[in-house]
């Protein structure tokens, strides 16, 4: 066990997890490290909500098999796989047995490493070697996989990440304050607005917000507002659909049911009940401040 080698470290028979911070410097654009050793015999399924985070997983043993939980025929699996911004939900399975880090990182951040190419991704996932060409990439990998520590495959990310940023390409202004504008709304900024602060025509926004991020901003703006009801749902218990969806720009309810199942796949019901019954050691979310997931043991491997 590699124990007190990151931020915090969730240790038990099935599980390790370390979570780590990204040097001071890189934190606008890397939210956190997250590594994870699991050992159980059970199978395990993910329901991975969509987010405003762009995440690198880099595996050392084992493999995810990923299923769009909408559109159940788009599927693969992945050693190391780069995740963009995606507007529907991801159900990921593995055996019980992964070993591996992931990284999450801002659009803005991901856009700095992979530049226009970001947009190439189209809300697919990829192996992550493809998305990063060059030896550079595969030698960092060897040597995350060879280091004994979490805290020194913190460092080493760290230390790419610098690197890469320094040289990377920045954000269209414009298109960095139309973010914004969607990030400080909770999605509820209209395109509209957007289009007439930035003098670009509604075609041409939504040309940059691919490039840049890889959805339309409507997409965005959707994924922002999912969020801001799954953090509702879940601080404000007491509360009914309705007050809800209205707090968070839907038009009624009905409305916000409809949207939940198409981005989840299921009602907002059935996840926070999936979420409440989950009985497993490590943390369901994977960011602070975020509700990203849901998870269950399974009685059947994936079928790889």
């Amino acid at each position: 066990m590699e124990r007190g080698s990151g931020t915090l470290d969730l240790v038990d028979s099935e599980c390790e997890m370390a979570y780590g911070a990204a040097r001071p410097r890189l934190r606008e654009y890397v939210l956190g490290y997250r590594g994870y050793r699991l050992d159980s015999d059970r199978p395990r399924r993910r329901l991975e909500v969509p987010t405003d985070v762009v995440t690198l997983t880099v595996g050392f043993d084992g493999s995810l098999r990923l299923t769009d939980a909408v559109a159940g025929a788009d599927s693969g699996s992945f050693g190391s796989v780069l995740a963009g911004l995606r507007r529907t939900a991801t159900i990921a399975e593995h055996s019980g047995r992964l070993h591996g880090l992931a990284v999450s990182l801002t659009p803005q951040g991901a856009y700095r490493i992979l530049g226009p190419a970001l947009g190439d991704l189209d809300g697919r996932w990829i192996e992550a070697g493809s998305a990063f060409p060059g030896r550079g990439p595969r030698e960092l990998v060897d040597r995350l996989r060879e280091s004994r520590t979490w805290s020194g495959r913190f460092a080493l990310l760290d230390a790419y990440f610098d690197a890469r940023f320094a040289e990377g390409r920045v954000w269209d202004p414009s298109v960095s304050w139309a973010w914004e504008q969607l990030r400080a709304s909770h999605g509820q900024a209209s395109v509209r607005t957007l289009v007439d602060s930035t003098g670009w025509s509604r075609r041409r926004l939504e040309q940059r917000f691919r490039e840049h991020l890889g959805l339309a901003p409507k997409q965005a703006a959707d994924i922002l507002r999912l969020q801001r009801a799954l953090l509702t749902y879940e601080r404000r218990p007491g509360w009914g659909g309705a007050r809800i969806a209205d707090h968070c720009g839907f038009y009624d309810q009905a409305h916000l049911v409809h949207s939940f199942r198409a981005m989840v796949g299921c009602p907002p019901t059935a996840f926070f009940a999936s979420r409440r019954a989950a009985q497993v050691p490590e943390p369901a979310d994977r960011l602070a401040g975020r509700v990203t997931t849901a998870i269950e043991f399974v009685d059947g491997g994936p079928d790889h």
